[in-house]
């Protein structure tokens, strides 16, 4: 769904090299812990650990929308994961697990 493609926009770092060194990092969109960016009491753990909570990005931008959760709500973040995901996503292929 990322097209292996961190979610800022117009960041082409991947998230997995073409060795398979993995230097992507899985984000929370509402943080998973009190205290975090976008932290919000009501939603239940299972919630936090959902796909729909959850954002592809570098780990340079990983820290920026942390840092700057203001500018980076959790609007912004749907957003940036619904254009990413409209833009990138295909249909599930069965070498995808290889």
């Amino acid at each position: 769904m990322s097209g292996n493609i961190c979610a800022f926009p117009e960041c082409p770092s991947p998230l997995v090299e073409p060795t398979g060194t993995i230097t992507g990092e899985i984000c929370h969109i509402r943080a998973q812990n009190p205290g975090g960016a976008r932290f919000d009491p009501t939603q239940t753990q299972s919630d936090r650990h959902a796909y729909e909570n959850l954002i592809l990005l570098c780990g340079q931008h990983h820290k920026i929308v942390d840092a700057e959760a203001a500018l980076y709500s959790v609007d912004v973040l749907e957003r940036m994961k619904v254009s990413q995901e409209q833009q990138h996503s295909r249909a599930e292929r069965g070498t995808d697990g290889i």
